[in-house]
């Protein structure tokens, strides 16, 4: 029985069934969520099609909605993990660190200067289109719990060892500038800790299961400025 259910962790259903969760809610924030929010911001800019604002929400959400898309294709398309993380510690920081900041939208949207909105809406944009570029060079090895699957040390990931977290921190960032102060400071500053003490637990098992791990660490920086 042991060695049937150690197979059967190491087959592709099991990792599909694992991942459900991840395609149930991306798919509920790119269709649910995002999608009417995209048409309010497809009619401000055709109300307004001068209205740099305008412009850079309509991008933004749908920059998103793509996000949510790719992250749902990955999750099917993955390969199997060659190896997790021990425990239920490290997956808690992984599941943590990617729902936490989902609190900052159910705050009080902020009242903002222009200057303000602008600058959420650049950040927004920035990180998601990021997180894109990051997921395509990812590809098959993308994984929300600490697991190895394939080492990937080309494209963005030469310039920081956690490209896709970097890309993050921006969006939180961007989210957080919206809503209600100070609690959804509070919650962003949460996310990054969350996101640190991550990567700890995924350095870990790939460092376990590629050796070449090590000498890459020592070149590349955690998110390319720390």
């Amino acid at each position: 029985m042991t060695v049937n259910l150690e197979k059967l962790r190491q087959g592709k259903l099991y990792d599909f069934l694992m991942g459900l969760p991840l395609i149930y809610w991306f798919g509920y924030v790119g269709t649910i969520q995002a999608r009417p929010n995209l048409a309010a911001a497809a009619r401000d800019v055709i109300a307004d099609p001068s209205s740099a604002l305008a412009n850079l929400r309509f991008c933004a959400l749908f920059a998103s909605i793509v996000f949510n898309i790719l992250t749902i294709y990955l999750v099917v398309a993955r390969t199997t993990p060659v190896r997790r993380t021990k425990g239920y510690l490290g997956r808690f920081f992984g599941f943590a660190g990617t729902f936490l900041g989902v609190g900052i939208l159910h705050l009080t949207p902020a009242k903002l200067p222009l200057s303000l909105q602008a600058l959420s809406a650049v950040m927004l944009l920035g990180g998601t289109l990021g997180s894109i570029i990051v997921l395509s060079k990812l590809g098959k090895s993308f994984s929300i719990m600490p697991e190895a699957r394939q080492l990937v040390t080309s494209g963005p990931y030469a310039y920081a060892r956690h490209p896709l977290y970097s890309m993050e921190l921006i969006t939180i960032a961007g989210s957080a500038i919206l809503y209600q102060q100070p609690w959804a400071s509070l919650l962003a500053v949460g996310v990054a800790l969350l996101l640190v003490v991550r990567t700890a637990f995924e350095e870990r098992v790939l460092s376990e299961q590629f050796p070449e791990y090590a000498d890459y660490r020592k070149r590349v920086k955690r998110f390319g400025f720390a």
